[in-house]
């Protein structure tokens, strides 16, 4: 994790709280992965982070997980990327000629997916990349991901900056946004 984003993403939302807001540890257990470390910090700190720009939203965020038994949640979470593969022998990513087996995809022993949030209605999962050997952030549209190859984040921090585009958006949608807590975790 490069401390220079998730020191970026901290400036934006504020000082974390004192109490941690999330225990990677029986998620990691369910994944049979460590998640990436700049999602734990993040969610560790914040519990979640949402970005409102017009009708339009970023969230991610654990709420869901308080109280509830992770495999449930993650299967939940998982639920349309499921859905979907049953279908399609692939999934394929935009602007790219790579293709990931179903198989990949539903494999559950370990999780290769993990829903995060969301973005404009569609699905921001943690992917592990088979290429790369390490979690990876996507945005899924049916059996077509968007594919970002760096951490939760980096990505926040390089939309904020221009530096990336989601597809569903204008150019610079979110460009100069900024971050805060999950509303739902500060009540």
């Amino acid at each position: 994790m490069s401390g220079d984003c998730f020191d970026g993403i901290s400036r934006m939302i504020g000082p974390p709280g004192l109490e941690p807001r999330f225990d990677p540890e029986p998620v990691e257990q369910v994944l049979g992965r460590s998640l990436p470390r700049d999602y734990v910090a993040l969610m560790r700190a914040y519990g979640g982070v949402v970005s409102t720009v017009e009708d339009s939203y970023l969230l991610l965020t654990v709420e869901g997980f308080e109280g509830r038994d992770p495999a449930v949640v993650v299967e939940e979470g998982n639920y349309a990327v499921y859905y979907l593969a049953e279908g399609v022998p692939d999934f394929r990513f935009m602007g790219d000629a790579r293709r990931v087996g179903t198989a990949w995809i539903l494999s559950r022993d370990p999780y290769n997916v993990f829903r995060i949030g969301e973005v404009f209605g569609e699905g921001l999962y943690l992917f592990f990349d088979p290429d790369l050997g390490d979690w990876t952030v996507v945005l899924g549209s049916g059996d077509l991901w968007w594919h970002f190859p760096g951490g939760v984040c980096e990505l926040l921090v390089k939309m904020t900056t221009g530096q990336v585009d989601l597809p569903y958006a204008e150019d610079g949608f979110f460009f100069g946004t900024s971050f805060r807590q999950d509303p739902r975790l500060t009540e």
